[in-house]
């Protein structure tokens, strides 16, 4: 079980590095295509944190909690807040060809990241409290 966890929040973060990654991309070329975070993009941001929370679940037990919470959130953050702005109109993320933001998706596969590193550190814990 706690394998499959493990595996799953690789491949989930492995989709979202992938998905930012074309957004970056483009934003090297275009530089519009991603909302700024004062002077750094925010598809950088994401791009770097989506990279890191695949390479927290290959380290050790004791960096593994603290390097993923420290790159997670930034992601779910970012993809939070420009989901209000897109709801409310204050802000605007890149969309798909059918016109969808994009950090609909990135809030819900962050999401879906957090509640299976949520049950994988649960278990870790209950494994070391034995």
């Amino acid at each position: 079980m706690r394998q499959s966890l493990k595996i799953g929040i690789i491949l989930l973060g492995m989709l979202g590095f992938f998905g930012v990654t074309k957004i970056s991309y483009q934003h090297w070329i275009e530089a519009s295509s991603c909302p700024m975070l004062g002077a750094i993009p925010a598809c950088y941001v994401i791009f770097i944190a989506y990279a890191m929370v695949v390479v927290s679940m290959l380290l050790s037990a004791q960096r593994q909690k603290k390097v993923f919470i420290f790159f997670w959130l930034p992601v779910i953050i970012l993809a939070l807040l420009g989901t209000m702005g897109e709801l409310t109109g204050l802000a605007a993320c890149p969309h798909t060809e059918t016109g969808i933001p994009k950090c609909y998706f990135s809030a819900i596969l962050s999401a879906l990241i957090g509640l299976l590193a949520w049950f994988y550190f649960k278990i870790e814990g209950d494994y070391t409290n034995r």
